[in-house]
């Protein structure tokens, strides 16, 4: 069984953020989307004095495709970001990585996580993946009810 300890104020914190079990897997959920809305720690891109010319007449008029940037992230959503690292920081590695693994792989899935997906990189079946995943939410959500 593991074994996890929360203090009080993490608990109140939690306790503002979700209601029940499913809202809590919402929360990390949330909290993978919302790491893609975050800036990058680096920027990648060439800064140079030119403007920005395009180089070919027929992509001035939008015969390419076309690619939407996430809106930023607001205030509330990196607040419930913060809520959801500090739980992953408290619980033991294996948790955490299976819970944050769970999250990134909803993002933007209509069906939810690709849990076949996880099941193949993890070596396990799916429905073990998935089985593991409840039991960390379980486990996640009794000791924030039972802080001392």
């Amino acid at each position: 069984m593991t074994k996890y300890r929360f203090d009080q104020e993490l608990s109140r914190r939690v306790a503002a953020e979700v209601e029940d079990i499913d809202q809590l897997a919402g929360l990390f959920f949330e909290a993978a989307e919302t790491e893609r809305k975050l800036p990058r720690t680096h920027n990648l891109q060439v800064k140079t004095s030119w403007p920005d010319v395009l180089p070919s007449v027929q992509l001035a008029y939008g015969y390419h495709e076309l690619s939407v940037r996430p809106p930023p992230a607001t205030s509330r959503e990196v607040t419930r970001f913060d809520v959801a690292a500090d739980i992953l920081r408290e619980i033991g590695p294996d948790d955490a990585r299976l819970i944050w693994a769970v999250s990134v792989s909803a993002v933007r899935r209509a069906r939810g996580p690709h849990w076949a997906r996880l099941g193949k990189i993890m070596g396990l079946h799916p429905a073990t993946v998935k089985r593991r995943f409840s039991r960390a939410l379980m486990a996640i959500w009794y000791k924030m009810a039972y802080a001392d």
